[in-house]
C-alpha cells in the first residue's frame, strides 16, 4: 500500500502544480543509488570493496591509490577534499562540463589527512573517485551505467541526471529559496555519483523497497554490507546512514542541493518507507523531525 500527497507548485511563474509525475533533485540520496551500482558490480566480481582504488585508477599515485574502495563509500578515506577546495578557489568550476576523468587527472596525488577508517569526512572528492571507478569498470558514461545497473532493473522510469550538460529534465520541479526566488545554480557532471540524480516520489519509494527489502537489485549479503554501519559516531554505512528509532534500524538519508530537500527513510525490520521531496529550501531539521514521527507511527 502506498499513500502519496503532492502539494505546492513545480513552477510558480506558470502556476504549474506538483503532481505525482513531478521529479526533484534528490541530492545526497544519490549516493545510495551509486553504492548499489558498486555492490552490483562487486557481485559480478568486477569490483572488490577491499581492493585499493589504484586497481581501477592506476594514475592515482602515492597514498591516494592505497585507499580501499569501501573507504570512499563510507566517507572515511582520508583523502583531502581537493575538488571542493578547488571549487572554492575557482567558482567557475561549478559551470564546468568536465567529467570525472578530467578531474581525476587534476587531483591524482597527495597526502592523506588521516588514516583510512579512523575518521568520518563527508568529502565530495570521494564520490568523484567512485564516479571514475564505475566508468572505468563498465567502460560507459556514469549516467548510462546507473541506468543499466539501477534505474532500469528497479523500474525507476523517471530517474535521470541534471547537470551542466543536461540542465533541462522533463517534469523537474523548479527550486526556490525560502523567500520565493528561484534557487538553481550550475551543476558539473563530475558530481553525478554524489548528488545529480532526479526522481519522483513514487520512484524513490520504489527504489527504497527494491534496495532494502527485495532481491531485485542486491543479494542478502550485499544488502547487509550496504546497511552495516562502519562509522558509528556518524551512523554511516555505505552511501547513507542507519538511524535507530525506538529500537528499530532505519535506513536514513537526506539530500540537500540548491533549493531541493529530500529525505528517504526505510524501516529495515518492517519494510516500509517514508519519502519527502521539497523544492522550497525548507530546513532539513524540520523535514527530518516529520519523517521520524511518521516512521515511528504504528501503520495499519
Amino acid at each position: 500500500m502506498a499513500w502519496h500527497h503532492p502539494s505546492g507548485l513545480a513552477d510558480r511563474a506558470a502556476r504549474q502544480p506538483i503532481t505525482s509525475a513531478t521529479t526533484f533533485r534528490i541530492g545526497s540520496v544519490s549516493k545510495w543509488l551509486t553504492s548499489v551500482a558498486v555492490l552490483r558490480l562487486a557481485e559480478r566480481r568486477r569490483l572488490s570493496l577491499d581492493a585499493p582504488i589504484r586497481t581501477w585508477l592506476p594514475e592515482l599515485t602515492g597514498e591516494f591509490g592505497d585507499v580501499a574502495l569501501v573507504r570512499l563509500l563510507s566517507n572515511s578515506s582520508g583523502i583531502p577534499d581537493l575538488v571542493t577546495q578547488a571549487i572554492g578557489d575557482d567558482p567557475g568550476l561549478r559551470s564546468s562540463t568536465a567529467g570525472s576523468a578530467e578531474i581525476l587527472r587534476r587531483f591524482a596525488s597527495g597526502k592523506l589527512i588521516f588514516a583510512p577508517g579512523s575518521r568520518f569526512d563527508y568529502a565530495f572528492h570521494n564520490w568523484v573517485l567512485v564516479h571514475a571507478i564505475v566508468e572505468r569498470t563498465t567502460g560507459q558514461p556514469f549516467e548510462r551505467a546507473l541506468e543499466q545497473l539501477v534505474f532500469a532493473p528497479a523500474g525507476l522510469r523517471r530517474a535521470g541526471f541534471v547537470d551542466n550538460l543536461t540542465p533541462n529534465a522533463p517534469g523537474l520541479a523548479l527550486a526556490y529559496s525560502a523567500d520565493g526566488r528561484e534557487k538553481i545554480s550550475p551543476v558539473p557532471p563530475f558530481g553525478g555519483a554524489s548528488g545529480n540524480i532526479h526522481l519522483d516520489a513514487a520512484g524513490l519509494i520504489r527504489a527504497g523497497h527494491a534496495i532494502f527489502a527485495t532481491d531485485e537489485l542486491l543479494s542478502r549479503e550485499s544488502r547487509a554490507n550496504l546497511t552495516r554501519v562502519l562509522m558509528p559516531a556518524d551512523e554511516y554505512a555505505l552511501g547513507g546512514r542507519v538511524h535507530e528509532i525506538g529500537g528499530r534500524r532505519v535506513a536514513w538519508e537526506t539530500g540537500k542541493v540548491q533549493g531541493y530537500r529530500t529525505h528517504l527513510a526505510h524501516d529495515l525490520g518492517q519494510s516500509r518507507s517514508v519519502v519527502v521531496l521539497n523544492n522550497t529550501d525548507m530546513e532539513q531539521s524540520v523535514i527530518s523531525a516529520f519523517v521520524e514521527r511518521l516512521i515511528g507511527l504504528s501503520w495499519s
